[in-house]
């Protein structure tokens, strides 16, 4: 019996140890919850491995990772986790601007400060980003903003630039069209139809900087009012969007725009400077793949883009996961991670790092989104809402009934608004006493 009672105990004490962080090894477990795929995941096991094998091993510390699909899902478990069972959360988690206003409100949610984490050398632009009335809510690491793709090969031999406002656009959108004998098209001006991301830009850069709703774009505070239909900044952007789309030359769609790209089915597109590498990999030499700052709404619209990408949440107040997040912030690290994947560098250090600079030099496009970051406002910001993905469609459903459907512009922005403030009354009711 006692040896029974002294088999039992020893196996309590194991699953204690193992539940606070230590693995059977005797080595920190940090279990980080993340969703990089692709390039950018072989990217991030690779900077894993190397921890585990150096610092890590040097420290005792073992970076677990685990991928949990797309940033809505890694997000949509974090909740899930944090309501059934906060021991099982994961010590750190990789998020999107959609999960701001949430881990904002979430009192499991450790902040940086909290473990005395050195930020100082991060990118002003990506500490605004996730600067709230809080405090900084996390760290960021895979940040991109916002760019203008284009076929620099097709652009050239009409001896044409980027254009620098969508009324610029408009003027050589018939130039890049192309048709085939039969009149169908063969080939867009540009593919998409722009969401929440896209009108970070196009309205948050409007008057050098406006904002979707009050408590500056939700950073500040809960939002309480919708602002872009009063302050007038989302007709504006319809007005000069539905003069693109009448040249005739848009494709409207929602899906499969970088393979049109590729295919050299339409001249441009909008996409995340994250997708730079991938991109280019899937052109495969068809084509010069060019980059340039997003066409401003209109000539007032000064202010820039704002940062997207993910950041690293924190829920665990350890040393070993300081360790781990002062790696992942690191000159080297970061390095290869904007190298590899397209992602900006959040370590200011790297901006005189020579192999640095010696990549940008080689890859042009890379240099684009780090110049169009450096001359934006670091004020202009994503938008923390609830409903996130919901309000992301609705946008683009929005945008498509003016186009397509020819709704009038007044009923649409009035409409838009109404969807925006009615998500953000419910969340109020729900969660602000």
């Amino acid at each position: 019996m006692r040896r029974m009672i002294l088999i039992i105990s020893s196996l309590l004490i194991g699953a204690v140890l193992f539940a606070g962080g230590a693995s059977e090894s005797g080595k920190t477990t940090v279990e980080i919850w993340h969703s990089n795929a692709g390039i950018a995941g072989n990217a991030f096991e690779e900077i894993v491995d190397e921890f585990n094998n150096t610092i890590g091993e040097e420290k005792g510390i073992v970076i677990e990772p685990i991928y949990q699909g797309a940033a809505n899902d890694v997000l949509t478990k974090v909740k899930a986790a944090a309501t059934a069972d906060r021991s099982s959360l994961p010590d750190i988690a990789q998020l999107d601007a959609t999960a701001c206003l949430d881990m904002k409100n979430a009192d499991y949610l450790i902040l940086p400060q909290d473990i005395n984490l050195n930020t100082s050398y991060i990118m002003p632009s990506a500490i605004e980003a996730l600067m709230s009335d809080r405090g900084l809510l996390g760290i960021p690491f895979n940040a991109s903003s916002l760019l203008f793709f284009y076929n620099k090969t097709l652009f050239d031999s009409l001896s044409l630039d980027p254009p620098e406002t969508l009324d610029d656009f408009a003027e050589i959108a018939p130039l890049l069209g192309e048709k085939d004998s039969n009149g169908k098209i063969t080939r867009y001006a540009f593919a998409g139809v722009p969401a929440t991301y896209e009108l970070g830009t196009f309205i948050g850069a409007q008057n050098g900087l406006s904002y979707f709703v009050d408590m500056q774009n939700g950073h500040m505070g809960t939002p309480e009012k919708v602002l872009l239909e009063d302050e007038g900044t989302f007709r504006n952007f319809l007005v000069h969007w539905k003069n693109l789309y009448d040249t005739g030359w848009v494709n409207n769609i929602t899906s499969g725009i970088s393979t049109e790209f590729a295919a050299g089915r339409t001249a441009t597109m909008l996409s995340s400077s994250s997708d730079i590498a991938s991109v280019i990999k899937n052109v495969g030499g068809r084509f010069e793949v060019g980059t340039a700052f997003v066409p401003k709404t209109d000539e007032n619209a000064t202010g820039g883009v704002n940062i997207g990408g993910g950041s690293f949440f924190i829920f665990t107040p350890s040393d070993a996961v300081r360790t781990v997040l002062e790696y992942f912030i690191s000159e080297n690290v970061q390095l290869k991670w904007a190298e590899e994947t397209g992602y900006m560098p959040i370590n200011t250090d790297l901006y005189d790092n020579p192999d640095y600079l010696s990549f940008l030099s080689e890859n042009p496009q890379f240099k684009v989104a780090m110049d169009q970051t450096e001359a934006s406002n670091p004020k202009v910001t994503s938008i923390w809402l609830p409903s996130a993905y919901q309000i992301y469609y609705s946008f683009q459903s929005t945008i498509r009934a003016v186009t397509e459907d020819g709704m009038d512009i007044d009923a649409a922005v009035h409409e838009m608004a109404s969807i925006i403030q009615k998500a953000i009354d419910e969340y109020r009711a729900q969660n602000i006493q």
